[in-house]
């Protein structure tokens, strides 16, 4: 496919995705589901369950977000990409995108947390992954490092080729190696984070969107939401392979956007359902082979439900709504 239909084709994916988050963010702002949070975030705060960091003793609700998109436990905290408000296209480098940082239990500590004041503005900043001391994020077309503690930028990676990108979601597959999703380039790069390298690992996923790994490190999972945000697929990747060939992982289909691996070898999956802000979202549970073991029960009027995250014992999920500015915490069955 040539240089100039791939951008053509990346611009028309680019308004369409654009269009479904700003339609459901307008439906659910006039529900009164939510804001930009100018008020301060609020919701459950509850007591660590047995000193286990980012576990909590109940489900609960913090809302307040500025389109929260993405969630990661870093060090002894939660941080929450938001996307902003001036610009719903999540590839816009409009300026207004931040990281929120929550402690364990999902008491609030700093709504702009990073970029720090003085630092590079982020602009419309998606998945993370925490490695050492360190937090990567996706923003648009390059990955931006912060150090959990100081809260200054450490890092910067960009795509650099100037073609319409919007980097995803990430995982970190070592302390030197991140796994990179483009939604629009439908490709999983591989991030050298000492040279600075990206070099394409998987190609042919149709708006990769989430990635995970499983507890081997051999075998990586990613959901998609197709070439006009119509719904993709569920993804498996064999890493001991250069390049991985994408190989479909039954008939999971959707609204895909994150994913995670328990150690019981089970996929969760977030599906939007709808882009017309008239469906709640889901979280289901997959066997390895694709069939579903259970869903997950989530409040009815969740919409949106993106790149969620598992507390560190494995007992809760963290889910940020999208449209509806607030992360949700729900039970694993």
């Amino acid at each position: 496919m040539s240089e100039l239909s791939t951008a053509a084709r990346s611009s028309g994916r680019r308004a369409r995705y654009a269009a479904g988050i700003a339609v459901l963010a307008l439906v659910t702002a006039c529900g009164g589901a939510g804001g930009d949070g100018g008020g301060g975030l609020r919701g459950t705060t509850v007591p660590v369950a047995g000193g286990s960091p980012g576990t909590l003793t109940k489900p609960g609700a913090i809302e307040g977000f500025s389109v929260p998109e993405s969630v990661v436990f870093a060090g002894d905290s939660w941080l929450v990409s938001n996307l902003g408000r001036v610009d719903p296209d999540p590839a816009a480098k409009d300026g207004d995108g931040f990281l929120t940082e929550l402690n364990a239990v999902g008491t609030l500590t700093a709504r702009r947390a990073m970029p720090r004041p003085g630092d590079p503005p982020l602009h419309a900043p998606k998945g993370m992954a925490a490695v050492d001391n360190r937090v990567f994020v996706a923003d648009v077309d390059r990955i931006v490092g912060y150090d959990t503690s100081s809260h200054g930028q450490v890092f910067e990676a960009a795509l650099g080729d100037g073609a319409p990108a919007l980097l995803n979601d990430i995982v970190a597959l070592d302390s030197r190696t991140l796994l990179v999703t483009d939604t629009y380039r439908d490709t999983v790069y591989q991030l050298d984070i000492e040279t600075k390298h990206f070099e394409p690992r998987a190609t042919g996923i149709p708006g990769a969107n989430g990635i995970a790994i499983d507890d081997s490190g051999r075998t990586a999972y990613v959901v998609a939401d197709g070439e006009a945000f119509e719904g993709g697929d569920l993804w498996r990747l064999d890493l001991t392979q250069t390049p991985a060939v994408p190989q479909r992982v039954g008939a999971v289909h959707g609204i895909l956007d994150g994913v995670a691996v328990l150690s019981t070898g089970n996929i969760v999956v977030s599906d939007w359902i709808s882009t017309q802000g008239d469906k709640s979202g889901t979280l289901t549970v997959y066997r390895p082979d694709g069939t579903p073991a259970t869903q997950l029960r989530l409040p009815d009027n969740l919409h949106g439900p993106a790149d969620f995250a598992v507390d560190p014992a494995g007992r809760n999920i963290w889910i940020p709504a999208m449209p509806d500015n607030r992360l949700v915490i729900v039970p694993l069955p």
